[in-house]
This record gives structure tokens, C-alpha cells and sequence, in this order.
């Protein structure tokens, strides 16, 4: 049930013995909380303006508390009722975020349920909503149509509004701007936003798409006229030149979601957002590291490190918390298993997300296995106990990890010297029994850990010999694989003792 209310500048009545700006009428939901409301009720006229101006509606969303979702339409009406030129009326719709389910509050634009003015301060109380209705004239379609017109340059510019909006979200920047003589415009570029995240995220991005001050505004997206533009504290987007200068480099993460648009691609979109809701709720940053999750798993190429969420400690193990964040699957989640990351089943809960869940949001084991293999390519530090790090990943998934870790050491000869200590060398060369097919799709990867994991140098041996029957290496590097371990098995040679040695050259001795 949504609350509303009127606010106008308006006689005196009974309940009202002041004239002036008032709540002229209001639901019974929407009473108990005017005074929240009322802040949300201004106008402030373009500069410069006239009774032949055009006036701009001003349509916006906010999130004054976390259980309280507030959009207003607010337009400007002259004369009040002494003849005093600026007055405007704002009509406010209260709801539950709950309520918002199922839509993203741009689309609430053009909503027949908004009033065209303010209802008699002598009549019947407004009614409460029973459900929001969202008008006809946003949706994806719409982005869609903006995009195509605006072509490479539009894309450009939603990456970068798309970047300004989510450390806007985070708290890590301020709101963007968007500067257009048409407040059309400028809800063109706020419903481009809304629709690049996915639903529940863009219900936290707080908007106008008009003010007059924009440098006294709260909300993520601000929409204002030129006149009033060069007054914002943050980045500023010229819509109607489709410029990008001084606005902030796009993220990895926002140019990767607004390149869905630009390659027609929007199934991507619907996959990151299926993911992103496999995830436990969470605040705001959570919500945007999830975001960034899902991108980064769901990415079909790109930088290794693009996504990195920045957490200290190994990059399997970052990556690995990154997938058990979106609750793949039942686990011992206990922060000792895990070293110093925060990932108590308290935090994470238990409610899992089935292979076949994954499958459906695009997120195959070859597409973790590649998404593993790019985000571990440049990493340094050693790996560790891998067995225990990967644990926690549901059976489907684990092999898929681990085959992209070993791609990734297949490829790099420095990662293998960096990354790989004694304990994970253990790990690795213990699949020869348990995993050989992993081990074969990285016959380097492999023969390192072979000739380095602790333990018995025949072990080694044997299993060198093995995955070497199976065409997996070469004569001469199986042949100095061995060489190596037998060296490592021998002594040092003492000032008055001869080297031993495996075998000797020359003629063999006659049998007496």
C-alpha cells in the first residue's frame, strides 16, 4: 500500500489556519510521515526565467531511510492564490521498497496516477495506493532507440555515467550532472542507467531530472539545465553535445556492462542480473562488488585484474570468496579455512545456488574455468594450500577452477616460479592419481609441480613416466625431468668420496 500527498501553496482552511506552502491533502499511510516528505517538495525556477519560460517538470526519486522509497513529480503552476508569482505544486508518492518489485522507478515517469493538481484542501482524503503503475513510455525499447541514434559516442557516455553513478552509490564520489535544455533527454540517460543494472541495484539510485541547484543536490543522477550546469560539484555530462571531457575514465566494470548495448547484447545484461540476484542481500557496497563479480565471471575476455575487487591476500583465494559471495553451493565457509577474509556462514548464509541455477544465468564451468584462468594470469603470490581454498566451491564448480588456475600456469613460466610453493606443488601433483585429464591440458603446469611437490622422487617418477606414455611430453624433457629428480636424491659429493651415478658410459663390463 503507497501513500500520497499534495503540496501547493494554498488558503488557509481549518486544519491550516496560515496560508502558504502546505500539504494540502494526503492519504492515511502518507500522514504519520509528512515531515519526512516535506524536504522533498521544492522547486527552484531557472535562473533568469519569466512568466514565458518554459518550466521543467521535475520527476525524483529518493531514499531518505532504507525502508522508504519516495518519488515525487513536482511542476511549476505561476500564481498562487494571492497573485504571488512562484508558486508550484508537488505531488508525493510514498512506498516500501518491496513495493518497487518488478520496477526499476524511472519507468514511473509518465504514470497516470500522478495528479495534474493539487486536490481542494476541503475535500476527501487522498486514497491509498494499491499498486504503482508505470507509464508507457520508458523502458529498454527506449535506451535501445537512444543508444542506436547516438551511436559509438552514446555508449562512451554511459560508461561513464554508468562509472560516476556506481562510486555515487558506494559513496566513493559524488552525483553526476546531466546538463540538457530537455528534461526528456535527460530521463533518457537516467532510464540508461536504470536498465544497465540489474533491478534491485538501480532501486538505490536516487535521481531528479530537474533542479535548480544543482549544487545543493543529494541524489546519484542530478538533471538541470546549461544555465545551471557549471554550478555541479561532480562530473558534469553534456547530453546535448554527447561530450565526454572531464567526466571520470570508465570502470572495467561499467565498460563492460555498457558495451552490452553497443554490441546489442542485452542477454549479457540479463545474465549478470541473474546472477547478481543469486547473491545473499546485502549493503550497498556488497551490492556493487557483486555487480562486479558477476561481470568479471560472465566476461569473455578482457584484463586479468580488470574486475579485482582489491581485497589483500591470494588471487585464487579472492577469487574463490568473490564466487562463494554469490552462494554457490553449501560449504564450510569458517574464516579459518580461508585465511583472513571475512566468510563466516553468518555473513554468507547457507542458501545455495545449484549448478543448474548457474547454467541458466550463463555461467558454465567453461565459462568459470576461462574467467579463473584471466584473473589469475598476473598473479604473484604463492598459491598456498589450494586443496583447502577451493573447498568451499560446490562440486560442479571446483575442477572448473582449478582448470583455469592451471591454464593460467600453463601459460606463464613466471607464474609457475612465483606462485607455486612447496604446498600447493603437493596439491597440483597429487591429480596425476586423482584428476590426470587436468593435469594433461598443461603438460608445463604439470611437469613443474612434478619435479618440485615434496615427497619420494620415485612417486614423481613413476607419474612422469605414466603421463608421458600418454604422449604428454617429449624424450628429451621426460628425460631431463628424471635427471632432475635423481639429482635432487643424491648427496653432495664429499672431498674424499666419488659422485654416485645412475648409470655409466662406455662398453659394458663381459659377465664372468
Amino acid at each position: 500500500m503507497a501513500g500520497q500527498a499534495h503540496y501547493t501553496s494554498a488558503p488557509p482552511a481549518a486544519d491550516a489556519p496560515h496560508g502558504g506552502f502546505r500539504f494540502t491533502a494526503a492519504s492515511p499511510s502518507a500522514r504519520p510521515v509528512l515531515d519526512v516528505l516535506r524536504p522533498l517538495t521544492g522547486y527552484a525556477r531557472p535562473p533568469g526565467a519569466d512568466r514565458e519560460h518554459h518550466f521543467p517538470v521535475a520527476f525524483a526519486y529518493d531514499r531518505p531511510a532504507g525502508d522508504v522509497a519516495v518519488l515525487t513529480r513536482t511542476s511549476f503552476t505561476g500564481e498562487d492564490y494571492t497573485g504571488r508569482w512562484g508558486n508550484h505544486f508537488c505531488h508525493v508518492l510514498w512506498a516500501d521498497p518491496g513495493e518497487l518489485a518488478g520496477l526499476r522507478p524511472v519507468e514511473l515517469w509518465d504514470s497516470p496516477q500522478w495528479a495534474v493538481s493539487p486536490a481542494p484542501g476541503d475535500g476527501p482524503a487522498l486514497p491509498d495506493l494499491t499498486e504503482l503503475v508505470p507509464g508507457s513510455t520508458v523502458g529498454p525499447d527506449r535506451v535501445g532507440r537512444l543508444l542506436a541514434g547516438t551511436g559509438e559516442h552514446g555508449v562512451r557516455l554511459l560508461e561513464r555515467l554508468l562509472t560516476a553513478a556506481l562510486r555515487a552509490l558506494t559513496g566513493e564520489g559524488p552525483g553526476a550532472t546531466l546538463v540538457s535544455r530537455d528534461a526528456d533527454r535527460v530521463v533518457d540517460w537516467i532510464a540508461a542507467v536504470s536498465y544497465t543494472l540489474p533491478a534491485g541495484l538501480a532501486a538505490q539510485l536516487t535521481f531528479t531530472t530537474y533542479t535548480g541547484r544543482p549544487q545543493d543536490d543529494h541524489r546519484h543522477l542530478v538533471g538541470t539545465r546549461p544555465e545551471t550546469g557549471e554550478r555541479a560539484p561532480g562530473p558534469v555530462f553534456h547530453l546535448d553535445r554527447l561530450t565526454t571531457d572531464g567526466c571520470p575514465e570508465p570502470s572495467p566494470m561499467a565498460r563492460f556492462l555498457a558495451d552490452a548495448w553497443g554490441s546489442g547484447r542485452l542477454d549479457i545484461l540479463d545474465s549478470v542480473a541473474d546472477v547478481w540476484d543469486a547473491g545473499p542481500a546485502g549493503g550497498v557496497e556488497a551490492d556493487v562488488r557483486r555487480l562486479r563479480t558477476g561481470c568479471a565471471l560472465l566476461a569473455p575476455d578482457g584484463d586479468a585484474g580488470a574486475f579485482d575487487s582489491g581485497e589483500e591476500g591470494s588471487r585464487l583465494a579472492g577469487f574463490v570468496r568473490a564466487v562463494v559471495e554469490l552462494r554457490l553451493g553449501e560449504a564450510d565457509l569458517s574464516s579459518e579455512r580461508l585465511g583472513d577474509a571475512d566468510l563466516s556462514s553468518e555473513r554468507l548464509g547457507y542458501a545455495g545456488l545449484s549448478p543448474e541455477r548457474l547454467r541458466e544465468a550463463g555461467l558454465s564451468p567453461e565459462r568459470l574455468r576461462d574467467s579463473a584462468a584471466r584473473h589469475l594470469a598476473h598473479g604473484t603470490a604463492p598459491l598456498g594450500d589450494v586443496r583447502a581454498v577451493l573447498a568451499p566451491l560446490p562440486d560442479a564448480f571446483r575442477p572448473a577452477v582449478l582448470a583455469g588456475l592451471l591454464a593460467a600456469l600453463e601459460a606463464s613460466a613466471e607464474l609457475r616460479t612465483t606462485a607455486l610453493d612447496a604446498q600447493a606443488c603437493a596439491f597440483l601433483a597429487s591429480l596425476a592419481d586423482e584428476a590426470p585429464d587436468l593435469l594433461a591440458a598443461a603438460p608445463d603446469a604439470a611437469l613443474h609441480v612434478l619435479r618440485r611437490a615434496p615427497g619420494e622422487p620415485s612417486w614423481a617418477a613413476l607419474r612422469i613416466l605414466r603421463l608421458f606414455r600418454q604422449g604428454l611430453w617429449e624424450d628429451e624433457e621426460t628425460y631431463a625431468a628424471l635427471r632432475d629428480l635423481v639429482r635432487a636424491e643424491q648427496p653432495e659429493p664429499g672431498p674424499e668420496r666419488a659422485p654416485l651415478l645412475s648409470w655409466r658410459r662406455g662398453a659394458a663390463r663381459p659377465k664372468e
